[in-house]
């Protein structure tokens, strides 16, 4: 049985998610929603219900609009559900979207406040002369290559709660 479940939106996501969780040598099982629907992340979790003993949902925020506090709304109800039936679980909203993460990770200041964090993390990259296609092993490659996790965690308050609930044993109910 994996401890740790993280469900996330888009394979991208699944490269970083891997990478730092290599780097960090924490076992989990990454899974796809495919979709921005609380129902496909819950299904997935009643789903593969033990099979784990917590589950983190990562939820970008860069699309939604004003549905975005609704739609955390549903997140948080059917955790509160599935926490009844004995389930650990975390969601984890990250401002914009994983990039953030990423620009958090290259040292930059306030990543969660940059507007368009793909566009800034492209225009760093070019700045480094380095290629940027959008990928499941360049988010891998850039999650492992961050100096200083510590640091990051500083920058970004969703990357630090995420480190913290992927790396705590502690019960968090």
């Amino acid at each position: 049985m994996n401890s740790i479940l993280v469900i996330v939106e888009g394979t991208t996501d699944i490269g970083f998610i891997e990478g730092i969780t290599e780097r960090l040598k924490v076992t989990c099982r990454v899974h796809l929603m495919r979709g921005n629907r609380p129902e496909k992340a819950s299904r997935i979790l009643v789903a593969l219900q033990g099979e784990f003993e917590r589950a983190i949902v990562l939820k970008d925020l860069h699309r939604e609009g004003r549905n975005r506090v609704a739609l955390i709304h549903k997140l948080t109800d059917k955790a509160k559900q599935l926490e009844k039936q004995g389930l650990r679980l975390h969601i984890i909203t990250i401002k914009w979207s994983i990039e953030s993460w990423i620009l958090a990770g290259l040292s930059v200041n306030n990543p969660e406040e940059i507007l368009d964090p793909e566009e800034e993390l492209k225009r760093l990259m070019k700045m480094k002369g380095e290629q940027f296609i959008k990928s499941r092993e360049l988010y891998r490659k850039l999650a492992r290559e961050i100096v200083d996790i510590k640091k990051a965690m500083i920058k970004s308050e969703s990357f630090r709660n995420f480190i913290k609930i992927l790396t705590t044993i502690e019960d968090f109910t």
